[in-house]
C-alpha cells in the first residue's frame, strides 16, 4: 500500500475520532475499492493479516463496515463517509447529553476567579467557538481578517439567534454581522505592535484575549469579573473611537495625521 500525504492526513483525522492506526487505513482501503475479503482489505490496507478480523469487528461496531456475501466468500464494503460522519454525530451528541444531565446536579458552584492560558492557536479557535455558541444576549469582540475567516458561522449562527453583536474588525471586512465597525488604522496598528490582537466577551461574563505572532499564540480566558470587566471596557472604548472618527474624521487627519500617527503616540500631545 503506497502512503500518500493526503492518506497519512486522513488517517490522522480518523484517529483524532477514536480510530486506530490500522482501523482507519482498513475503512480507507475499501473506501477506494470495495466490496473486498479480508484477505484483499489487509493487502490493500497494510493491516497485518492476523489482525485483520479483529480490525474489521471492530469496524463493524462501529458501524463503517458491512459484511456482503460474495461468490465464494465474506466481503465487505464501507458505509459512505457521510453515513459514518452523521451516525457519529449523533452518537456523540447522545452520549455528551446524558454527560449534561448527569453532570448538571453535581455543579453546586464555580470558582471564577482564575485564568485559563492557551498556548496554541488551534486552541484559541475553539475556546473562541465554543464561547459563541453558548452566548446568550451578547457578544462584543475585536478581530483581524484570519479569525474572521474562522468563526464566520459561529457568528452567524449567534446573531440568528438574536444575540447582540459588536464587532470591531481591523481592515475591510468579509462580513457584516449585525453592527460592525471598521478599524481604519490596520497597517499602522500591526507595524507598532508586530502582532494582531484577539479580544471577545460574552454576556459580560467571560472573556477570552490574545495576541498572535507568527505561529505563536498567547491567549487568557477568564470568568474573573475584573478581568471581564476590563477587557470589555477595552472593546467599548475602541468602538466609542471608531464612531468618533466615523463622524469626524477629515477633523481628525488634518490633526493627527493621514494615519492617526500622532494620536497613537501617547507619549506625546501632539
Amino acid at each position: 500500500m503506497v502512503v500518500t500525504k493526503r492518506m497519512e492526513m486522513a488517517v490522522n483525522k480518523l484517529k483524532q475520532v477514536g480510530f486506530s492506526e490500522y482501523e482507519a487505513k482498513a475503512y480507507i482501503a475499501l473506501l477506494e475499492e470495495n466490496p473486498l475479503t479480508a484477505y484483499e482489505i489487509a493487502k490493500n490496507s497494510g493491516v497485518p493479516t492476523s489482525k485483520i478480523y479483529e480490525v474489521i469487528r471492530k469496524l463493524e461496531n462501529k458501524g463503517t463496515v458491512q459484511s456482503i456475501h460474495g461468490e465464494r466468500s465474506k466481503m465487505f464494503i464501507p458505509a459512505p463517509p457521510d453515513e459514518f460522519i452523521q451516525n457519529f454525530r449523533v452518537e456523540i451528541d447522545g452520549k455528551l447529553n446524558a454527560v449534561r444531565n448527569e453532570l448538571k446536579d453535581i455543579r453546586t458552584g464555580m470558582d471564577t476567579s482564575y485564568t485559563w492560558h492557551i498556548k496554541d492557536y488551534e486552541g484559541l479557535v475553539l475556546k473562541a467557538k465554543r464561547i459563541l455558541d453558548t452566548a446568550r444576549e451578547n457578544i462584543i469582540l475585536a478581530i483581524w481578517p484570519d479569525e474572521t475567516k474562522l468563526l464566520t458561522e459561529a457568528l452567524e449562527e449567534a446573531a440568528s439567534r438574536n444575540v447582540k453583536i459588536a464587532m470591531l474588525h481591523y481592515g475591510p471586512a468579509s462580513i457584516r454581522i449585525k453592527q460592525t465597525y471598521i478599524h481604519p488604522v490596520k497597517e499602522a496598528l500591526f507595524a507598532e505592535k508586530g502582532a494582531r490582537g484577539f479580544t471577545l466577551v460574552a454576556d459580560s461574563k467571560e472573556a477570552l484575549n490574545a495576541r498572535i505572532t507568527g505561529r505563536h499564540t498567547e491567549a487568557i480566558w477568564s470568568m474573573n469579573g475584573g478581568f471581564v470587566v476590563l477587557t470589555e471596557n477595552y472593546i467599548r472604548h475602541e468602538i466609542y473611537q471608531m464612531k468618533t472618527m466615523k463622524r469626524f474624521e477629515p477633523v481628525l487627519r488634518k490633526e493627527f495625521g493621514e494615519r492617526y500617527e500622532r494620536l497613537l503616540d501617547i507619549y506625546n500631545d501632539e
